[in-house]
């Protein structure tokens, strides 16, 4: 279990430190660093909406957004403390879970701690993706993936074992 509370914990260090650099690095909103031209740049930007900006321009959704993450985060640590860890079967149920609450904490730090509220974002993908996003974001993307993978493919396999070993 403590590894995947240290896993959650590093991912979460990582994206509020990444933030920062970026913040301090490109100072004003806008600016942009091109890593890879026209393809890979680090482009500072604040969010003030949900996922790819939708809705920013709502001032009651600070509060949905803040109480919406309470919410998951009391969800996700629920059902992190009843899972057993130390079954490898559920590695992916778990890394999910890690990732989710990493994912969530992150974006949830910004909207609470900055004082516009906003998110920060700064990967910017130009050649393949329109939309500017975050470590948290990534985290959530890859976290809501392991999660569905598990539940819709890892646990009915998982079921059907228990039920032929009668367990």
């Amino acid at each position: 279990m403590l590894i995947w509370i240290v896993i959650a914990i590093v991912l979460l260090i990582i994206d509020q430190v990444t933030k920062i650099l970026i913040v301090s690095t490109l100072v004003t909103e806008g600016t942009t660093l091109p890593i890879i031209q026209d393809f890979f740049h680090l482009t500072y930007v604040r969010n003030a909406g949900a996922v790819f900006g939708i809705g920013s321009d709502s001032g009651w959704l600070f509060y949905f957004f803040i109480g919406a993450a309470i919410i998951a985060s009391i969800v996700f640590v629920i059902l992190f403390l009843k899972t057993d860890h130390k079954n490898p079967k559920l590695w992916l149920f778990s890394l999910s879970l890690a990732l989710l609450f990493a994912g969530t904490l992150g974006n949830c730090c910004d909207r609470i701690f900055q004082l516009d509220h906003q998110v920060i974002d700064f990967i910017d993908f130009r050649g393949i993706w329109p939309y500017i996003f975050n470590v948290a974001d990534m985290c959530l993307s890859v976290g809501i993936a392991c999660f569905l993978i598990d539940q819709l493919l890892l646990e009915p396999r998982r079921v059907k074992k228990n039920e032929q070993t009668g367990v």
